[in-house]
């Protein structure tokens, strides 16, 4: 044990002591000791290593001038830069003990720079969440589920409405108020989005339209003789537009309420009005803009409740598509969705005979927004020198080869990871199903269908390359291993004129080795400096050599320095500047099961990832937010367990996963405390 030198301590104490907190006891007897032994040694007012002092650090974090230093040591400590790889580990206890303390004072300043309980929630901070702590057989105790929530409609399902006629949908183009939002992340978070005031107006103005289109079925409904309608004919009206609108049919109490609201506007205003405003109150109801998931009933003995057959058919629906699921919707009617293995049955059979005019379209936006290729399409490049680039027709290529592997659905991490077999040069009818080479020269007697040499030869193939129907082609040897290497993700994961191995290193460690980097401080100018004497690695190297550019990048670089193999187009390339393109790397800074150490090549790397059991782990947690729309928590900890084991006990099955996730009790309970209810 490190001594720290008596008057040091007398100085930590006795500032604590000024400060009139001495009856904090869990500073004297836990933090204290801990920056006693782990930090001192290095973080003196003589070394201050890092130009960071904590020898007068003052304990009142909300009131002394210490926040950032508080704030500093959290996140070091959080992600394991301090106490450096060979000084002197403090164990989990003293770890979490540490950080529950920073974190409790910390959250009580409410001040900016630290990611605040509403931040956590958020999809970037998912990683902060101790991945050990999750995946520890111990922590395998009953699931604690989220809250209830209300989750803002997403984009797709709010296009779903049905308003009517194609041609009048066309025609009065509705404004989407409820725009997901951009970047690397996932985007339908239920934490993420809120109906502000312009939503709200955009909302009401759809309303007035959508009642524009719909009024004529109505008024024609509500206003022909007799003068006063029948309560036959508006419980009709209000029936069919609550299927419309909200899928389901209206209860008693609804029917009965909306039909007074009906009579008493026609008294004062009139059957049109009272037609226009019956549909304009059933199209504004919050049911039309949120998903509710609120369970029902008692809780049980651990303060939990379950969600209504209903509201689990529309939770499973939306899980995987953007409307409701007729099938799981009379499933709920007739008690089959009141288990966790009625509910699995019934998402398999979605896997299985999904509906014609919904499919699973979620399954293939996951792999976009985890993935983030589709970008390619949007990052500006100059024509290059040779070739063609055209990242539409890549980003094709690449949904071709992840559909190709879903469809197999054996070991699917690992063949996206380190597959050496593309799709090339394909052409795409309305489904997205490849059927013919979209470049192609005629066949001339004997000659064969070719499809464009150019084109080709951005995956490493000749130029005399022959266009065959039977695909996927193996790449040739040593060039490509999955996604990783495939020239849509590498167009999208890099600058509009150079590569950009930093952003490709941060997706590796936050994406498939379950770390997370700070943002880039707002007085660091995060540029690269142009020098036509020096290849990017070189250049980058120079332009990070501080301490306090080094203490991220070594966690990034060198895991997307290897893929300078290939240019910003995503071909490859073997010299820059004349000179061989060095393509080494290393695996570091990682608690778990996988091979670290220096690595040659991007192939290399692809291949320890891709057969690492720690990475299919932080790959379950990313399927787990993306279908849970949320941040997993250490109550989840069983969930993820038994799905990582029937990703595993089924051949690396995505399915299996999923329907693992979609049956499971943090996706079917919400946590209302003990005796709450739904």
């Amino acid at each position: 044990m490190i001594q720290m030198k008596p008057p040091i301590q007398a100085i930590l104490l006795g500032a604590f002591a000024l400060s009139a907190a001495a009856e904090d006891l869990t500073f004297k007897k836990q933090i204290v000791p801990f920056l006693e032994q782990y930090c001192l040694d290095c973080h003196d007012t003589e070394t201050a290593k890092g130009k960071l002092s904590l020898e007068h650090i003052d304990p009142q974090i909300a009131e002394g001038p210490d926040f950032e230093k508080w704030r500093i040591l959290f996140e070091r400590v959080k992600f394991r830069d301090m106490p450096p790889a060979k000084a002197d580990q403090p164990d989990a206890a003293e770890r979490e003990s540490l950080l529950g303390w920073i974190r409790g004072k910390l959250l009580e300043t409410q001040q900016p720079g630290f990611p605040i309980e509403a931040k956590l929630k958020l999809p970037e901070f998912g990683n902060y969440v101790d991945h050990a702590a999750l995946f520890d057989e111990s922590a395998r105790g009953p699931v604690i589920p989220g809250p209830p929530r209300i989750w803002r409609l997403r984009q797709g399902i709010y296009g779903n409405l049905d308003i009517g006629d194609a041609r009048l949908k066309r025609a009065h183009a509705l404004t989407d108020p409820l725009v997901l939002a951009d970047g690397e992340e996932f985007r339908d978070y239920a934490a993420r989005y809120f109906i502000d005031e312009p939503a709200t107006e955009r909302l009401l103005a759809n309303a007035e339209k959508i009642v524009s289109i719909r009024s004529k079925f109505a008024l024609t409904t509500l206003t022909e003789k007799p003068e006063t309608p029948t309560d036959e004919r508006v419980h009709f009206v209000i029936r069919k537009t609550f299927l419309q609108v909200l899928f389901r049919d209206p209860e008693k109490s609804e029917t009965a309420r909306f039909t007074r609201f009906f009579r008493n506007v026609v008294e004062k205003n009139g059957r049109q009005a009272g037609a226009e405003r019956l549909l304009m109150a059933i199209y504004m109801r919050p049911e039309a803009l949120f998903r509710e998931e609120l369970g029902e009933g008692d809780a049980d003995e651990h303060g939990r409740v379950r969600l209504s057959p209903m509201e689990t058919a529309l939770a499973v629906s939306y899980a995987l598509g953007d409307a409701p699921d007729d099938r799981l919707t009379e499933a709920a009617k007739n008690g089959e969705l009141s288990t966790n293995e009625g509910v699995a049955a019934h998402v398999k059979l979605r896997f299985q005979n999904p509906p014609k005019k919904l499919g699973n379209s979620r399954v293939m936006d996951f792999f976009r927004e985890y993935f983030h290729y589709p970008y390619a399409r949007e990052v500006f490049k100059d024509k290059p020198a040779r070739g063609y680039y055209l990242p539409k027709l890549l980003v094709q290529d690449l949904e071709h080869l992840i559909r190709s592997i879903l469809k197999k659905d054996r070991q699917v991490l690992r063949e996206l990871l380190t597959t050496d077999h593309y799709f090339v040069d394909m052409e795409y009818d309305k489904s997205g199903i490849a059927f013919q080479p979209s470049f192609r020269q005629p066949s001339n007697g004997n000659n064969p269908v070719k499809s464009d040499p150019e084109y080709a030869t951005i995956y490493g193939l000749p130029r005399d390359w022959i266009w065959t129907g039977k695909q996927p082609v193996r790449m040739p040897s040593g060039q490509r291993a999955g996604v990783l290497t495939h020239p849509a993700w590498l167009a999208a994961w890099s600058g509009n004129f150079d590569n950009h191995p930093v952003q490709r290193g941060k997706w590796i460690r936050t994406h498939l080795l379950g770390g997370t980097i700070p943002d880039v401080p707002i007085c660091v100018e995060a540029k690269v400096p142009e020098n036509e004497h020096q290849q990017f690695r070189e250049r980058l190297i120079a332009a990070t050599r501080k301490s306090d550019c080094r203490r991220c990048h070594k966690k990034m670089d060198p895991l997307g320095l290897p893929f300078e193999q290939y240019t910003h187009y995503g071909r490859r390339q073997r010299t820059e500047l004349g000179r061989l393109v060095d393509t080494s790397g290393a695996i570091t800074f990682v608690d778990g099961k996988i091979e670290t150490g220096a690595v040659a090549s991007p192939i290399e790397l692809m291949e320890r990832l891709g057969n690492s059991e720690h990475v299919e782990q932080v790959f379950v947690r990313h399927v787990f937010r993306f279908f849970m729309g949320r941040n997993e928590t250490l109550g989840d900890a069983a969930t993820l367990q038994q799905a990582h084991a029937a990703y595993r006990e089924n051949d690396g099955s995505f399915e299996a996963l999923v329907v693992s996730l979609l049956s499971s009790d943090s996706f079917l309970l919400r946590y209302v405390g003990k005796g709450g209810s739904g």
